[in-house]
C-alpha cells in the first residue's frame, strides 16, 4: 500500500506544476483503526475506522495554502488541484512561505525505527480485542477492594497507519507504523456520593510488548483505592515527588516556549534564554525522533526535513529551540524542526520507592487536573492529587490542591531524576523529586 500511496503523492505533485505552482508538498495518508470498548460485564461500543487523505501544500507566485482531501480519485483529484490553485492565486503573498533547503532532506536514518509490527496487525481480531478488554475487567474486578468497584470501563485498540510524502525539490518518503493499547477505568464508593476513580493504560509499537491485562486492570483499581478518602493539606510550602505517569503534564508548559510560533509571536519567556541555565543542572534531554519503538519517531519530520536527536537541555541549559522553515525564515534563524519528537531524559539511579525515602513529610503527586501554563511569563497553576507522605511512607490521600509558581524557579528547585522513565508516551521522564515548592489547599 505504501507503494501506492508514494506513487498518488508523486502524480499529485507533477499535477500541481503543471497547473502553475512552482513549489509543492504533497502527503498522502491511510489509517485503519480498531477499538472494543467494554463496561461491566458487557460489550459497550465497537469502533473501526478507516481514513485515506491526501494533503497539498501550494507554494504558487509568492502565495500560500494548504489544502486537504479525502476523495482520491484522479479526476477528483485534478479538480481539487484546479480550485486550490485558483483559490492560492488570490491570496496576499508571504516571502518567507517556502519548502526547507534541498539539503535538510539528506543524510535520512536509513535503519529499522521499530515502529512497525505487521504481524501484530495482522494477527489482532475482534475476538481478541473482545476477550482483551474482558480479562482487563476481570482483573480490575480481582484487586484488592474490588469489594468497593461501582463500575469498570475498559478498551482495547490498534492502529495502522501508512503514509508517503513527496516535495518538487527532491524529498520523497513513506512510513508504516503501529500502535496497540489497552486501557482500564475503575471507579469506587466514596463518602457520600464520592466515587474515587482510577485508571491505567499502556501502549506499544509492537503488540507482543503490551504487559499482561491483569496488571492494567489491577494497577486502575489500586489507583482508584488510593483516592478514597482524598481531602487537601494546609497550604503552604511543601517538597514533593511527581510521579513519572504525569510528569508531561508540567513538561508541556515549559516545552511550549519553545516553537518558532511562541518565539516569533512574543509569547515566550524563553526566546533571549538560549546558551542560559534554565532549569536545575541535573536536567539532561534529548529529542530524539530516531529512538528505537518511540510513539514520536520517524525518520523525516511534518516538512520532509530529515531527522537527527538533537539536545534541548544539557545539564540545565537550553540548548535549542524548535523552529520550522516558515518560522525560521521570520526570526532570521536556521530550521531545526517544526516540533518535538520523543523526549529522553537522563534519568538517576532510583526508582519511586527510594526516590520517596528521601521525603520526611510531603506529598507524591499522582494526578494532575484543569490549570494552566502563561508561555509568555512562564506562570503555570495546576491542579494536583496524590498522598501525603511522612518518612518515605503513604499516609493518607490527598485531592483539590494546587501546585503554582513560575518555570523558571519551579525547575531550579529539582533534586533528584527518578530511574522510571514512562515508556507509554512520547515524554519519557522519570519520577521527579522537588525540593519545597508552593501548594495551595485547605
Amino acid at each position: 500500500m505504501s507503494a501506492t500511496l508514494l506513487e498518488r503523492a508523486r502524480a499529485t505533485v507533477q499535477a500541481a506544476k503543471k497547473r502553475g505552482a512552482q513549489n509543492v508538498r504533497t502527503s498522502v495518508y491511510r489509517n485503519r483503526g480498531s477499538r472494543t470498548e467494554w463496561r461491566d460485564g458487557k460489550l459497550d461500543r465497537l469502533r473501526q475506522s478507516t481514513r485515506l487523505g491526501l494533503t497539498v501544500t501550494l507554494f504558487v507566485d509568492g502565495r500560500y495554502s494548504s489544502n486537504q482531501t479525502n476523495d482520491l480519485r484522479p479526476e477528483a483529484i485534478e479538480s481539487f488541484l484546479d480550485e486550490t490553485i485558483a483559490a492560492t492565486r488570490v491570496l496576499a503573498k508571504d516571502p518567507h512561505r517556502r519548502l526547507p533547503d534541498r539539503s535538510r532532506y539528506g543524510g535520512r536514518f536509513d535503519g529499522n525505527l521499530q515502529i512497525y509490527d505487521g504481524p501484530g496487525a495482522k494477527g489482532v481480531t475482534a475476538a481478541d480485542r473482545q476477550r482483551a478488554a474482558q480479562e482487563l475487567e476481570q482483573a480490575a474486578r480481582a484487586a484488592p477492594g474490588a469489594d468497593k468497584i461501582v463500575s469498570v470501563t475498559t478498551s482495547c485498540s490498534d492502529m495502522l497507519g501508512e503514509s508517503a510524502m513527496v516535495t518538487s525539490n527532491g524529498m520523497e518518503g513513506s512510513r508504516q507504523e503501529t500502535s496497540f493499547s489497552q486501557f482500564a477505568d475503575t471507579s469506587i464508593r466514596g463518602e457520600g456520593n464520592r466515587k474515587p476513580a482510577g485508571w491505567w493504560y499502556a501502549t506499544s509499537r509492537h503488540q507482543a510488548k503490551l504487559p499482561s491485562v491483569e496488571s492494567i486492570g489491577r494497577e486502575a483499581t489500586r489507583r482508584a483505592m488510593m483516592n478514597l478518602g482524598a481531602k487537601p493539606e494546609p497550604s503552604g510550602e511543601y517538597p514533593c515527588i511527581i510521579e513519572s505517569s504525569v510528569t508531561g503534564r508540567l513538561l508541556r508548559g515549559l516545552f511550549r516556549p519553545l516553537y518558532g510560533n511562541a518565539i516569533q509571536q512574543k509569547r515566550s519567556f524563553l526566546a533571549d534564554k538560549l546558551g542560559q541555565q534554565i532549569v536545575s543542572p541535573i536536567l539532561s534531554i534529548t529529542d530524539d525522533p530516531l529512538l528505537p519503538g518511540g510513539h514520536g519517531s520517524g525518520d523525516f519530520d511534518g516538512e520532509g526535513m530529515s531527522t537527527v536527536a538533537r539536545k534541548v537541555l544539557d545539564q540545565g541549559v537550553l540548548r535549542s529551540f524548535f523552529i520550522d522553515t516558515y518560522y525560521g525564515s521570520k526570526l532570521k534563524m536556521e530550521p531545526t524542526t517544526g516540533t518535538t519528537s520523543n523526549l529522553v531524559f537522563v534519568p538517576g539511579d532510583k526508582d519511586l520507592p527510594q526516590l520517596l525515602t528521601k521525603l520526611k513529610k510531603g506529598i507524591l503527586i499522582t494526578g494532575f487536573s484543569g490549570g494552566n501554563s502563561n508561555p509568555a511569563t512562564g506562570d503555570f497553576s495546576v491542579g494536583a492529587r496524590g498522598q501525603w507522605i511522612e518518612d518515605g511512607k503513604p499516609v493518607r490521600p490527598i485531592s483539590g490542591m494546587n501546585l503554582a509558581g513560575n518555570h523558571l524557579s519551579f525547575w531550579k528547585q529539582l533534586r533528584e531524576l527518578g530511574n522510571d522513565p514512562y515508556e507509554y508516551s512520547t515524554i519519557r521522564c522519570p519520577s521527579l523529586r522537588f525540593a519545597a515548592v508552593q501548594f495551595s489547599g485547605s
